[in-house]
């Protein structure tokens, strides 16, 4: 791409002024493939400063409106996933998992094109899904990344907003000879206090004619994951009202309060074990033909152990546990819609609890990937007219998900003789007050749990999730010099795509299943305390055991067990259980297959036919580009740009498993459901996997065309002013095209016609009934589509420097969204009595997102003495959105995952010897999508949202001797938490502590 020089006359300086002013116009955007090498080649990248300088002529020099990171930017700030290096680019927004970066969005959407090199490329972290996640990715193993927020007719299809391209180390862009680096890191968290060690190694040679590279790495790390998640529930619904009148205006019949179905606190530490590497081989065949291969592998083991404490908030599936004293804050009223009435919707600001049981609960949560990803390509340049590049990658990823959960408690059912009247009596239950106004919840109660003697009673139960993914791209690329008018070149490919997701959920199902554990008088009296027969046996949900054993069922005392067991109290800021409560060592837990067995002899997956689908999509493109140029070009100011065409044909094929969905299915189609369903009763939902009975298949297909065109212009030797449009789309996420319907079920009690609990046998009436669910699988479902407009313009007024303002304009056309759908099914006596509140996919219609971005970037060479040495940067975003969804007062939803306001602050210093850097990021609140409100009244659209907040990191380096630096690093040093509301600001919704870490290493370089 050329950029003329010439001399700025009134005319082309009129012009650029009014380039500027006329931004807030739906413009056109760019395309062209980012080519760095050029750039890269321009620029010796010596520190900070001249990665700033380097990371400007990329954008300078690109085709495409692209904000980049590259050499000395990644891993000079405390960079532990390439996700904390994106923060900074303009417009890029993160969110992190236990304090490091993970997936993140451009411009406010999460539908974001991710590719290693120019080319797709698989992440075991989102196999099913649209979204960037660079959980696995360490940044010490990418040599550069550019965030492309226009796209042109050549580049890949499949981002809506942008595209991230992630870039590794090719031999024969380096110096001739050997190269080699290393460096190892330890650190520690503010609150785990555990160490941690990161060690990575790079050695490449090159000889002018061929070069190879090898980068590894291994690093550990524990960071703090203690938090409060609190599901959302609307108070005495059952009850016909508030009984209590807790907020004293008089309403005890249509007053609603947002409750969770427990009250407690999640402490966790999450462990990651990464290790990996990366490796190129590039050799010139001849003066016209060059190749060139790699291979990029990572492979991730995180474990987030922890124990969860939880005083039930549910009596009889009435969320009724609030008292007198509690605190509330009337916030909107819903009008009536059926048999619903008008409800009036109270925030709880403290709760004051009769709980009727307490439950901890010990878990081991644990995610085990690898991906490798291979690029072989051919590339042919004989310096005519003619270029072309031939390129085949095959990919291939993997994900395990394993959760084994041990909770022991008091239920509210378990009576004992406690004063030794020879009566069984109820268990008492737990006062408890949680004051959600304190900057970490706080609890009050009088009970001692810290005694396994409290929490006399346990369970344990296992879940799981495979993914797995494998991916075939063979392209052919060409490009034809060749003059027609403007146009001075012609860009043209074909591309076919395959992926291959298979996706199986299972439960550990136990063999232990009985007619009774006690002497039921709805059993007969020869079947109590016998097995199951047959499939009836297996029990999602085990039954609760004693630690002390129940010679009725031949069980002998758990003393091994409970040996085991220790007060746990590392709650971290949270307070309130400082005593202690009694749990398992999470880490016993890690062996979820062992770990079950020896507990329930015979524990075995089963695979759960709702939840197990593969999808193959295959995709066919081709594209057409030409390129112009003129250097008298508009008013004598010089221009460039392309226009083009690509054409994307895509084949879905989905395959589900069939299966007798049914709150009363026919005998033989399932596995469990209890006691009832071996009496001939219908069984218990909660405890029934469903057989597989075969598959179906759905196919699907689409067609999408997706011109683009870009102009840019040059009214002055340093300035740019870019417009650009393209039609872009984005794959679904697959959870959404290949889930089937699950429901979760629960029992309760049936009122009579007189509003008597009792039938005329003085008996209850409990039946089961689908409690809600989820059926998100759509095959048909439409991909993302929108229109992408941009414009911008750039004033490179010094050498790395330069000031920029854009505009976007992104309107979606079809997008897909989950919501809430009111169903009704049959209670297992067959009747229908009430809805239950579904998740759904559908796709809606389009919905616009817009903004501006001013960025700045400065080197201040210009002043005096050590002032001298020192730069900045500085961008802002501004997005705003709107879903096409809205709340329950009516007001827009914007796209999830965007903050409407985000900006990003760094100032560093560089000397010969030292340097150092601090940065800030800060976003406004974020829409994380609608609160799973569970109830069995007509649904209500309420928003999770994260409260604004800002994260400061900083980092210094002294080389010690010419090679060697040592460097200090931190990483949230105001120890800033993720806080979520559910709605309403006074409403509590989650709070994720993020701790402060803080890392020192030496970087060694040959």
């Amino acid at each position: 791409m050329r950029y003329p020089q010439f001399k700025k006359t009134f005319l082309s300086s009129f012009i650029a002024a009014v380039s500027v002013a006329s931004l807030g116009v739906p413009a056109f955007a760019q395309t062209e493939p980012v080519d760095n090498k050029g750039a890269l080649e321009e620029v010796v990248v010596t520190g900070i400063r001249g990665s700033q300088k380097a990371a400007v002529d990329v954008k300078r020099n690109s085709a495409v409106i692209v904000d980049s990171i590259v050499a000395e930017d990644i891993g000079k700030l405390p960079d532990v996933t390439i996700a904390d290096s994106l923060q900074r680019v303009t417009g890029v927004q993160i969110q992190r998992t236990a304090g490091e970066g993970s997936s993140l969005n451009v411009r406010g959407m999460p539908q974001v094109l991710t590719t290693l090199n120019g080319e797709s490329f698989l992440s075991p972290w989102s196999i099913t899904g649209v979204g960037a996640n660079y959980s696995d990715i360490p940044a010490s193993m990418i040599s550069g990344v550019d965030v492309i927020k226009s796209q042109s007719a050549a580049t890949t299809a499949g981002g809506i907003s942008g595209v991230v391209d992630l870039k590794t180390r090719r031999a024969l862009d380096m110096d001739e000879g050997w190269t080699a680096t290393a460096a190892l890191e330890g650190s520690e968290g503010s609150i785990t206090k555990d160490a941690n060690h990161d060690f990575n190694g790079f050695i490449g040679w090159n000889n002018g004619d061929m070069g190879f590279t090898l980068g590894a790495f291994s690093s550990l790390t524990n960071a703090a994951n203690y938090q409060m998640y609190e599901d959302s529930r609307l108070g005495f619904v059952n009850s016909g009202g508030d009984p209590y009148d807790l907020n004293g205006d008089g309403n005890t019949t249509t007053d609603r309060y947002l409750v969770p179905g427990g009250y407690g606190v999640r402490a966790y530490v999450m462990e990651r074990e990464r290790e990996g590497f990366a490796a190129s081989f590039q050799s010139r065949l001849s003066d016209s033909l060059t190749f060139s291969s790699e291979v990029f592998y990572t492979k991730m083991d995180q474990y987030d152990r922890g124990v969860e404490t939880q005083f039930n908030g549910s009596r009889d599936s009435n969320y009724d546990v609030l008292r007198p004293g509690t605190i509330t804050k009337k916030e909107a009223v819903v009008p009536g819609s059926g048999n619903t009435p008008d409800r009036v919707i109270n925030s709880v600001q403290v709760a004051v609890v009769e709980a009727p049981d307490f439950q901890a609960t010990t878990k081991s949560k644990q995610n085990h990937t690898d991906a490798i990803n291979t690029n072989f390509e051919l590339a042919f340049d004989s310096g005519d007219a003619f270029k072309g590049a031939l390129r085949y990658v095959h990919s291939e990823a993997n994900k395990t998900y394993e959760e084994a959960t041990f909770q022991q408690g008091t239920p509210v059912w378990y009576w004992v003789d406690a004063d030794g009247d020879g009566q069984d009596d109820p268990v008492d239950p737990f006062l408890v007050t949680v004051d959600y106004t304190k900057e970490y919840p706080t609890f009050a109660y009088a009970d001692d749990l810290s005694s396994p003697d409290r929490l006399n009673l346990f369970q344990a139960f296992a879940i799981g999730q495979k993914d797995e993914a494998t991916m075939d791209v063979l392209r052919a690329d060409g490009s034809y010099e060749f003059q027609v008018a403007d146009f001075k070149s012609f860009d043209f490919g074909v591309r076919l795509d395959r992926r291959d997701v298979k996706t199986t959920k299972y439960d550990y199902l136990t063999p232990t299943g009985r007619y009774s554990t006690w002497s039921d008088p709805n059993v007969p009296s020869d079947k109590w305390f016998q097995p199951l027969p047959g499939d009836y046996v297996w029990q999602r949900y085990p039954d609760w055991y004693d630690f002390k054993g129940n010679s009725d069922l031949g069980q002998a005392p758990f003393d091994d067990l409970k040996s085991q067991l220790i007060s746990y109290n590392d709650f971290g800021p949270f307070k309130g259980f400082e005593t202690g409560v009694a749990a398992l060592d999470p880490g016993s837990l890690d062996d979820v297959n062992g770990f079950m067995n020896s507990i329930y002899p015979g524990a075995t997956k089963f695979a759960d036919p709702a939840k197990a689908y593969s999808v193959v999509e295959e995709t066919a493109s081709a594209y057409f580009q030409g390129n112009f140029e003129s250097d008298t070009g508009v008013f004598g100011i010089p221009y460039s740009g392309n226009l083009g065409v690509r054409v994307v044909q895509t084949e879905r094929e989905v395959v589900n498993s069939t299966y007798a969905a049914s709150a009363v299915p026919a005998e033989g189609t399932y596995y469990g459901g209890g006691a009832d369903a071996a009496l001939g009763k219908p069984p218990q939902g909660w405890q029934v996997m469903f057989k597989s009975l075969g598959t179906k298949k759905t196919n699907a297909s689409f067609t999408d065309v997706l011109p683009a065109a870009n102009i840019s212009f040059f009214p002055a030797d340093d300035v740019i002013v870019r417009f650009g449009y393209n039609k872009t789309m984005s794959r679904n996420d697959l959870v959404n095209v290949g889930e089937d319907e699950t429901l979760w079920y629960q029992e309760y009690k049936v009122y009579t016609p007189d509003g008597d609990r009792e039938d005329a046998d003085g008996k209850y009436k409990v039946v089961n009934s689908p409690g809600g669910g989820n059926d998100q699988g759509n095959p048909n479902v439409k991909p993302w589509r929108a229109d992408n407009w941009n414009a911008s313009t750039e004033w490179y007024f010094s050498e790395g420097g330069i000031l920029g303002l854009g505009v976007f304009l992104i309107q979606v056309d079809t997008a897909t969204e989950t919501l809430q759908e009111a169903r009704a099914y049959p209670d297992s006596d067959g009747v229908v009595r009430r809805t239950a509140n579904v998740w759904t996919t559908q796709n809606v219609s389009g919905s616009d997102l817009k903004g501006f971005e001013v960025g700045y970037k400065q080197s201040f060479d210009f002043l005096p003495g050590l002032l001298g040495n020192t730069g900045m940067e500085f961008n802002y975003t501004y997005s705003d959105s709107d879903s096409g969804d809205e709340d329950l007062e009516g007001k827009s939803f914007p796209l999830q995952s965007n903050s409407k306001h985000q900006y990003n602050a760094i100032l560093w210093f560089q000397g010969e010897k030292l340097s150092s850097r601090i940065a800030y990021n800060w976003r406004s609140e974020i829409y994380q999508g609608r609160v799973g409100l569970n109830t069995n009244e007509a649904p209500i659209s309420l928003g999770n949202w994260t409260e604004a907040a800002g994260y400061l990191d900083a980092s210094i380096n002294y080389d010690v001797i010419e090679n060697v630096t040592l460097y200090l690093q931190g990483t949230n040093l105001t120890e800033t938490n993720y806080r979520n509301y559910a709605q309403f600001e006074d409403q509590f919704h989650s709070l994720s502590v993020q701790e402060r870490r803080v890392a020192i290493g030496v970087r060694v370089r040959l």
